[in-house]
């Protein structure tokens, strides 16, 4: 009996000593988790002051870029496409070409019209010249009858002639003298129609000058010229099809001045600045491009929208604003990894430690595709007013 209780001991005595054995090494290994994760987060810690310190991440970042909407200067009926979507173009490529009849016609009704405000010019000299033949005609009738009123004057006060003959005569007088105001009226009216340096300057001629330009301008207008160098696209028109001035024709992307719209939220704005550094990564090749911040926007998109989120009814629910942000390629990046398609998205990561004093800018283009050929007009409005001048 003696010997079972014995054996019992012995067992209960190694069992105790197994489980102090198990805590040992239980505290041990918990010991050695805690020590871990603070040789983790205190390299964590290092690597994040040493190199995430100061970075700005998001995935919310699109390419866009300028898109030229061309729409119709014009109303008529399309005979000519030389294009289709997606098409490579130059600035200055022929595109789309109208129906020109009537505004071929136009030009020449105008150029008709020029030439009738010329003669009608020339005219108004020459009524000129006439109202003062007939402006010396009337003075000299006026100076023979007033010498009449004056020897029947004398003659009446002799009592040689009758009061009615001297009435007569003071008729005349008057007559004659209001023929001398109508005519100096015409003269002066005459003159002021035509009075100007030379017929270009008149202002019949000059608006009949203005109706041509405008004619050859319509005219100019039947052709669609690129804009700007690109690529096509929302091509809206097909052949044959009659539009009215206004209607949109389609759109030029120019690839090669393209940005990235970066969305950061508001709380990481703190240290972004105009000219920080921004890696680019592109979800679409997963190339890494360059860029720098060129400006941010004075507002977020709620701030902008019809219906912003700010009311007065005491149910309003903080919600972090993002901020949209500029950013422009480096052109050399660009140039060596591609254009990238707009509406593109690409996950930026920027630097707010180094601050570019110079850095690209967005280039800002224009074009008019509708200019004037001012020197051929000129020549012909001036072969127009010499052939029709006298």
């Amino acid at each position: 009996m003696s010997e079972i209780i014995k054996t019992n001991d012995n067992l209960e005595d190694k069992k105790d000593i197994k489980q102090e054995d198990n805590k040992g090494k239980a505290k041990k290994k918990i010991a050695a988790f805690i020590g871990g994760m603070a040789v983790v987060g205190i390299l964590y810690s290092l690597y994040f002051f040493l190199f995430l310190n100061g970075y700005e991440t998001t995935e919310n970042a699109y390419v866009t870029g300028n898109q030229t909407a061309v729409t119709a200067q014009i109303a008529g009926r399309i005979t000519q496409i030389n294009f289709v979507d997606t098409a490579q173009v130059k600035k200055g490529d022929l595109l789309i070409e109208f129906e020109d009849t009537d505004y071929q016609l136009a030009l020449e009704g105008a150029e008709i019209a020029l030439a009738q405000a010329v003669r009608d010019y020339s005219s108004l000299e020459t009524n000129v010249s006439e109202c003062e033949y007939a402006l010396g005609e009337t003075m000299n009738n006026l100076a023979n009858v007033k010498r009449n009123y004056d020897r029947n004057f004398k003659l009446f006060n002799a009592g040689i002639i009758s009061s009615q003959q001297m009435d007569g005569s003071t008729t005349q007088l008057k007559n004659a003298k209001l023929a001398v105001s109508q005519r100096k009226e015409a003269l002066s009216n005459a003159k002021l129609q035509a009075s100007s340096k030379d017929a270009y300057s008149h202002p019949a001629v000059r608006n009949a000058i203005l109706k041509y330009k405008q004619a050859s301008l319509n005219l100019s207008r039947t052709k669609v010229y690129a804009p700007v160098d690109g690529i096509v696209a929302k091509k809206s028109i097909s052949l044959g099809q009659k539009i009215g001035i206004g209607y949109p024709l389609f759109s030029v992307v120019d690839l090669n001045n393209e940005w990235v719209e970066v969305n950061l939220k508001e709380n990481q704005m703190k240290h972004v600045k105009i000219g920080n550094t921004v890696e680019l990564t592109s979800s679409l090749n997963e190339k890494v491009y360059k860029g720098y911040i060129v400006g941010v926007s004075a507002g977020t998109g709620n701030a902008f929208s019809l219906l912003p989120p700010q009311n007065a009814s005491g149910n309003w629910i903080k919600i972090v604003q993002r901020l949209p942000v500029r950013v422009a390629f480096d052109k050399k990046s660009l140039e060596d990894n591609g254009v990238l398609p707009l509406g593109t998205t690409m996950e930026a990561e920027v630097d707010t430690k180094i601050v570019e004093d110079s850095h690209p800018n967005i280039e800002i283009k224009s074009s008019n595709p509708y200019t004037l050929d001012i020197q051929k007009i000129k020549k012909t409005i001036d072969h127009i007013v010499k052939a029709n001048s006298y």
